[in-house]
C-alpha cells in the first residue's frame, strides 16, 4: 500500500477521534465505538492497553494478525522491541497521554538488498475509563511493498525496526523537542536487534 494511502487510513482515525472531544476532556476508550465511516480501518486496528510498567497487545486486526506466526493479544508490547527502547517508548506513550496528542511512525524493514518495506502507523490516545485503562488505538496498514490486490503480502509491523517516530497535533499540541531531550530518548535505532516474535511469544 502506498505511503499516502497509509496516511490517509490514519488521517481518518484522526477525524474520528476529533469528532468525540467535548471540550477540552480526551475521549475515554469505552467511546471507542467504531462507526460505518471506520469500516475501512478495523482490518488494521491496533488497540494497546497502557498499564503502569507495561503496555499490552489489547487486540490486533485480522490483517496484520495473519501474518504473525502466533496472535500477540495479551502479551506485552514492550517486549518486541530491543530492551533500549523499551524505556523511551513508555516514555513517549506517557506523553501522549498527558499532552493529548498522536503520534506517526515509520517502521522499516530491508526485505531484499536495497528493497525496503515501510508501515506508515498512526496512534490516538484514549484516557482510561472506569475498570478500563488509557489505552492507545493505532492503524498498522499494509506497508509500502504490499500489492492492493492481496498478490503481495505485506510483513508484520510487530518486531521491525522503527525509522522515525514524530509527534503528531490533533488539536491540543503536543510535547516540544526540547521536553524529548529532557526525558533522554534517542532516536529510533534500526540497527538494535529486535527479537523473534515466535519464539519470544513460546517461551511465555
Amino acid at each position: 500500500m502506498k505511503k499516502e494511502k497509509q496516511i490517509a487510513l490514519g488521517d481518518l482515525l484522526v477525524t474520528y477521534w476529533q469528532s468525540l472531544l467535548t471540550g477540552d476532556d480526551m475521549p475515554t476508550i469505552s467511546e471507542f465505538v467504531p462507526n460505518a465511516d471506520l469500516k475501512p480501518l478495523l482490518p488494521h486496528i491496533l488497540i494497546l492497553e497502557v498499564g503502569e510498567s507495561d503496555i499490552t497487545v489489547s487486540l490486533l486486526g485480522p490483517a496484520a494478525d495473519k501474518k504473525l506466526p502466533i496472535n500477540p493479544t495479551g502479551h506485552s508490547y514492550l517486549e518486541t522491541m530491543p530492551s533500549e527502547r523499551r524505556y523511551p517508548t513508555m516514555l513517549r506513550v506517557q506523553a501522549m497521554l498527558q499532552h493529548k496528542c498522536g503520534a506517526r511512525l515509520e517502521i522499516e524493514e530491508e526485505i531484499s538488498e536495497g528493497v525496503f518495506a515501510s508501515t506508515y502507523m498512526t496512534v490516538v490516545p484514549f484516557a482510561a475509563d472506569g475498570d478500563r485503562s488509557a489505552c492507545l488505538v493505532a492503524i498498522a496498514p499494509p506497508d509500502t511493498m504490499a500489492e492492493e490486490n492481496g498478490k503481495t503480502e505485506g510483513r508484520p509491523f510487530l518486531g521491525r525496526p522503527m525509522k522515525h517516530f514524530d509527534y503528531l497535533d490533533i488539536g491540543f499540541g503536543g510535547p516540544s523537542q526540547i521536553v524529548e531531550k529532557i526525558m533522554g530518548i534517542e532516536a529510533a535505532s534500526p540497527d538494535l536487534a529486535w527479537p523473534d516474535l515466535k519464539t519470544l511469544f513460546e517461551q511465555r
